[in-house]
């Protein structure tokens, strides 16, 4: 029988469909009368009959006709959207909480990757995944050594070796230890209770940078997590499949496992998940909906996907980047007041900023030279007055590589 997840006011309805010949008209009106039957006041509607709306794909945002069968329209557990009429609705807008929510996006899926190996992600690598223009991959080089970390925790399991966090509990049940049975159950009860932050949800762009991050760490094959659920987490990267990842609650250097559990949580199917094709829904019908599976977690993977600092770190490469964007403009604007008062470049000259080999320092000068007057740039401004009287300029532009 299928089924699909239908968007009302920012309440998700699933909605079984009996009949697959029933049109989409139906469809939304079966939404509407669930949404109405779960609003103490009927959602502001006396009848069904009297709403009047229209529904489009969540996906490419294509209009339906209300004539048309489901059958023939949609697919099976496809995402849409009912529309009412007098609603506002903004198609630039990209959710950033669940609350009254459309689901409309510029999203791109990109089409070029970044290999990762572990080791060699820079931070504009990082902010640019953070923005959705990359894909993620392995380097068969971190592939060999994920496959061999996960060997040792196997064969821990295997010889029921009693090994923190493996085969025993957590904290003060550090002595207990865990018959194998239970070692996935005992993983999914990690990340169920560190599952505690609060406030809005992380941005898009800032949930792909710390779930990328997380697969760079991963991906150095140091933690023991398996292959083939590294693959699940890069293939939910991969399509843009976002947990709700709550802004307040980590301890930052200590550990971010609050965050991290929050991503877990959708990576297991749990909890409230975004993508561009959904937009807010159970992260079970997200994943369903990209044609992906809930992680089944195995020995040790809760803690593999939890234990680490990657929301602090991340949210510092993002500020890394920006502060690096910020200190170029500032050379151009210093470059541009420079040209306008008529200044000249002697003071930013090889010889003087060899003696005192600072790099910063090195490199404004370098940057101011490239944008000034030169035999290969000449400027007209500069031409003006070169031989006028003047010995130097003031201090605020002949040092400014200095400060």
């Amino acid at each position: 029988m299928p089924r699909y997840t239908v968007h009302v006011r920012g309440e998700w309805l699933a909605v079984p469909c009996l009949n697959c010949r029933s049109t989409v008209g139906w469809l939304g009106k079966e939404a509407v009368r669930r949404y109405m039957k779960n609003k103490p006041d009927n959602g502001g509607f006396a009848s069904v009959e009297e709403v009047k709306f229209y529904i489009r794909r969540c996906k490419g945002l294509g209009l339906l006709d209300l004539d048309d069968t489901v059958e023939d329209a949609l697919e099976d557990n496809e995402f849409v959207e009912v529309v009412i009429e007098g609603d506002v609705v903004s198609p630039d807008f990209i959710p950033s909480q669940p609350e009254g929510v459309h689901l409309y996006s510029k999203y791109r899926e990109p089409e070029q990757y970044i290999s990762l190996d572990g080791n060699s992600l820079t931070t504009e690598d990082l902010v640019n995944l953070g923005k959705g223009l990359y894909k993620i991959k392995l380097t068969p080089e971190a592939e060999a050594k994920v496959k061999q970390s996960r060997e040792v925790i196997e064969r821990i399991v295997k010889e029921q070796t009693v090994v923190y966090g493996i085969t025993t509990g957590f904290g003060k049940f550090a002595r207990t230890v865990i018959p194998n049975s239970k070692l996935s159950e005992l993983q999914v009860n990690l990340v169920r209770s560190h599952s505690a932050g609060v406030g809005k949800p992380l941005s898009p762009e800032r949930s792909r940078m710390l779930l990328a991050l997380r697969i760079n760490v991963l991906a150095k094959g140091h933690s023991g997590i398996s292959l083939e659920t590294l693959q699940q987490v890069i293939e939910a990267f991969n399509v843009s499949c976002l947990p709700y990842i709550p802004e307040k609650g980590t301890v930052g250097a200590s550990g971010d496992l609050a965050p991290l559990s929050h991503l877990a949580l959708g990576l297991i199917g749990e909890g409230k998940m975004w993508s561009p094709k959904s937009g807010w829904a159970d992260a079970k019908y997200v994943l369903e909906a990209h044609g992906l599976k809930p992680i089944i977690l195995k020995p040790k993977e809760g803690l593999a996907l939890i234990n680490g600092t990657q929301m602090i770190t991340s949210l510092g490469c993002e500020a890394v980047e920006r502060a690096s964007a910020v200190a170029k403009q500032a050379d151009i604007i210093a470059a541009l007041t420079l040209e306008v008062l008529k200044g000249t470049t002697r003071a930013f000259d090889t010889d003087i900023h060899s003696v005192r080999p600072h790099r910063g320092q090195a490199e404004v000068a370098f940057r101011f030279r490239s944008l000034l007057d030169s035999d290969h740039h000449p400027s007209e401004i500069a031409e003006s007055h070169r031989f006028c009287d003047r010995v130097q300029d003031a201090y605020t532009l002949r040092c400014c590589p200095q400060v």
